[in-house]
């Protein structure tokens, strides 16, 4: 082996090397050593301040990953109850959920309204005999005509109206009583005594 990779057998120190000299101590003040024990308390507490934020910021990065990996029961049932509504809703097809004609009016009820409707044309007649003196040749010179009302004048001081279609046509002609004719409904419209006021 070489002399350089041989290992020097451990004796005494060799006098003629020249031991280190020790670095120039130079005289440090109060002040001095004050401002440096600051400034180092200042970058501590930078560091530390840093090192909780970035342990803050990893928590709430953690706590946000665990709330979407685990959904909580509540809302896996409340998901599980939507998802069977959903399928009773489709599949199921329930009564309560389809839409149900409304009955056919009855035969009374649309007789009522003719009814009414001849009242209202009868009154604007009146109201022009009353004024001119005698009936008009057409519903139109009374005032607008009351839809679905038609006006047949008799003679000089009679007429009829009619109302509805075939078997269910409301007649009256001025010849009679309004009252005996029409009374019950007048009655529960307010127009005739012995009806709600």
């Amino acid at each position: 082996m070489s002399d350089p990779l041989r290992a020097h057998a451990p004796g005494p120190p060799d006098p003629s090397a020249a031991a280190p000299e020790p670095p120039e101590e130079r005289d440090i003040s109060l002040a001095e050593l004050t401002q440096r024990a600051r400034e180092r308390a200042e970058a501590e507490a930078a560091v530390d301040a840093v090192m909780r934020r970035e342990e803050e910021k990893e928590a709430t990065r953690v706590s946000v990953e665990n709330r979407r990996r685990h959904a909580p029961p509540v809302k896996l049932g409340l998901l599980a109850a939507l998802l069977a509504f959903n399928a009773y809703l489709w599949l199921g097809n329930p009564d309560w959920l389809r839409y149900q004609e409304p009955e056919a009016p009855s035969f009374d009820y649309y007789q009522g309204s003719w009814k009414i409707a001849v009242y209202l044309q009868r009154q604007r007649i009146e109201e022009y005999r009353q004024e001119k003196g005698h009936i008009p040749a057409t519903a139109q010179q009374a005032g607008p005509p009351v839809h679905g009302v038609q006006y047949t004048p008799v003679q000089m001081k009679d007429y009829q109206l009619a109302a509805g279609d075939g078997a269910r046509k409301f007649v009256y002609d001025s010849k009679d009583s309004l009252s005996v004719l029409m009374g019950r409904t007048l009655m529960h419209m307010g127009l005739i005594s012995g009806g709600p006021r």
